[in-house]
């Protein structure tokens, strides 16, 4: 054997215990990749590819829904926020998991259970005008209190949490927005890319339908006035009174642990005792907090004790009566 051809043996091999170990991970991966009953082909940003997509563990109770995992090879376009499309129905990648040892990728998914539409200069969302994909989420149960509609009328407080991907036109939703929802109105109240680096998420609170601004039929909301606010004649006079929410706390909490955040209200820099939060909201797609206790000046929550929540991030939102918002991260962690 000459020593060509040995260095060629020893580099299919791996010149190095890791690279030898690491080989024989990846081989095992192929032959399982290949061989295994869940091997379906999927499209994910318009690629066709193949990946295994596996249900979750049937055996957690608390976990049993439609979301499901999937493994799919190194080389894959495969990222938090794509879009994938498998048994005629469109999926959400939501996360990613960062392997120790990276002989694939392995993500969680999440079917998209609505497709949201609205007006962009002149024309419907999207990329043929039928919208954008979306996991959406009662948030209802999250949330205390009432708002208010118009001059007189009181609602209750229904939210909902919706996760798009982050792209130019769901960056464009504005504050304030109003978007359909299974036939409901909802105005976007709070919405941040951060803490899902690909995604977007926002807060939304239940509106009405106004037949002379929203499209009923098309499922767009401010279909008429192309989202801008409808000129009264009069001009708007500035606020020279400028308002601050604060929320103060850790930004980490640990897995089965209480924390508490407090909330302070600003007018012009100085602080406004008598204010506070009328209204807590927080912003968790996986139950991981419950709220304990809540006032004008604070919030307790307590986190879950579940191991597998670990790396997880919640988004704690107030609101002031006069509408101002201010939101706290908050990621969860080990004990240890």
């Amino acid at each position: 054997m000459s020593y060509s051809t040995f260095r060629s043996r020893m580099d299919a091999k791996g010149g190095t215990r890791y690279e030898r170990n690491f080989k024989k991970m990846s081989r095992s991966f192929e032959l399982w990749f290949e061989n295994t009953l869940a091997k379906e082909e999927v499209e994910i940003d318009g690629v066709k590819q193949f990946a295994v997509i596996n249900d979750q563990n049937q055996n957690n109770n608390k976990d049993l829904s439609d979301d499901k995992y999937m493994v799919v090879k190194n080389e894959s376009n495969l990222k938090v926020g794509s879009i994938m499309k498998w048994r005629e129905r469109e999926w959400l990648i939501f996360s990613d998991e960062e392997k120790s040892v990276p002989t694939h990728k392995q993500t969680k998914i999440r079917p998209s259970n609505g497709r949201i539409k609205w007006m962009i200069d002149g024309k419907v969302s999207g990329k043929d005008g039928d919208g954008h994909p979306a996991v959406i989420k009662n948030n209802t149960l999250y949330t205390l209190g009432l708002s208010t509609s118009g001059h007189h009328s009181w609602i209750v407080n229904a939210k909902m949490l919706m996760y798009m991907q982050d792209n130019p036109q769901t960056r464009s939703i504005k504050l304030g927005q109003r978007v359909f929802i299974s036939g409901a109105v909802y105005q976007v109240m709070f919405k941040e890319w951060m803490s899902r680096n690909g995604m977007i998420q926002f807060l939304l609170e239940e509106d009405f339908v106004d037949p002379t601004r929203d499209n009923v039929e098309l499922g767009i909301a401010d279909y008429y006035i192309n989202g801008e606010k409808p000129s009264t004649g009069e001009e708007e006079k500035p606020n020279p009174i400028e308002k601050t929410l604060v929320i103060t706390g850790s930004d980490k909490a640990k897995i089965g642990s209480t924390v508490k955040y407090e909330a302070s209200v600003y007018e012009n820099g100085q602080l406004v005792p008598e204010e506070g939060v009328t209204e807590w909201t927080v912003m968790d797609d996986s139950a991981i907090a419950t709220i304990v206790e809540q006032s004008t000046k604070g919030i307790s929550i307590r986190i879950v004790s579940n191991f597998q929540k670990v790396g997880s991030q919640i988004t704690i939102v107030g609101k002031t009566a006069d509408g101002v918002l201010a939101s706290k991260a908050v990621k969860i962690i080990s004990p240890y």
